[in-house]
């Protein structure tokens, strides 16, 4: 099984989700007031932005960063540009991109590409399945709303709200399941009694890298079948399908860029 410290962000994000979009389901207005706002849309812009300060602010101080791998640009005998240099950001961004190891290189182009998937998804998928409800589900009689915006947005925080929990389950059970690349460099030995057993079923796992690979295919095909989606419960599945591929692609390119790093920086253990 894959080390915890592969999946603990994966499982931070999905209880994140999961609070943001249980919040987003809740009828704000009519719990605060309009002391935050007069609209859902207001009201739940406010409470993120103080989750973002306040988390941000202790990340930096509890957090302190170490470098595992200089920079070409780093060594004491390399010319640097001045640090009041406004161009000095660019240039080492520049110099990083184009000096990156090939397989640290390889994930991030998968990255680049499938976050272009993603982000049209994260932003735009409570709209669609809200859409897709007044579209298709709406009763006749509540048409006519005073806040259709808020409306929209708490039923797609519903839907989004049991994707996060897919995503959630999602990533406690799937590093039972997926193979970690630190197994190739582990010997088990298990019980002689159950050793047998125990080879078949670790000869089942997928490794992290056919996992992925799975994850993306399924988000691609959970998109191609979204412009046939007729209902709100149509919707709603597509959504909680893209759960999995969510859980595995917030665990595994952190977990191949951790192993990259520790071979370059010279760690022992791969599983990091």
């Amino acid at each position: 099984m894959l080390t915890p410290r592969l999946f603990t962000g994966s499982r931070m994000n999905a209880i994140g989700h999961m609070i943001g979009y249980g919040a987003g389901s809740i009828d704000l207005v009519r719990l605060f007031g309009t002391s935050l706002g007069d609209t859902q849309f207001k009201q739940l812009t406010v409470i993120a932005a103080m989750a973002i300060l306040g988390t941000t602010a202790v990340t930096c101080w509890a957090v302190t960063e170490r470098v595992l791998v200089a920079s070409p640009g780093s060594g004491p005998l390399t010319k640097k540009l001045p640090e009041e240099s406004p161009f000095k950001v660019f240039h080492q961004i520049r110099s990083t991109l184009l000096t990156l190891p090939p397989r640290v290189q390889a994930i991030c182009w998968a990255q680049f590409w499938s976050w272009i998937g993603w982000f049209p998804f994260l932003f735009y998928s409570t709209t669609w399945v809200g859409e897709t409800y007044f579209r298709y589900d709406l009763p006749a009689g509540a048409k006519k709303s005073a806040d259709a915006l808020g409306d929209v947005g708490r039923i797609g925080s519903t839907a989004l709200m049991i994707y996060s929990t897919v995503s959630f389950v999602g990533a406690f059970f799937l590093p039972m399941i997926v193979r970690s690349p630190a197994d190739e460099s582990y010997t088990h030995r298990p019980p002689r009694a159950m050793a047998g057993l125990l080879e078949r079923l670790n000869g089942m796992k997928p490794d992290l890298l056919t996992a992925w690979i799975g994850g993306h295919l399924m988000f691609s095909a959970a998109m191609f079948m979204a412009p046939m989606a007729r209902s709100f419960v149509a919707a709603t599945f597509l959504m909680c399908l893209c759960g999995i591929p969510w859980a595995i692609a917030m665990w595994a390119p952190t977990a191949f860029l951790g192993i990259e790093v520790n071979k370059l920086s010279g760690a022992q253990d791969p599983s990091i």
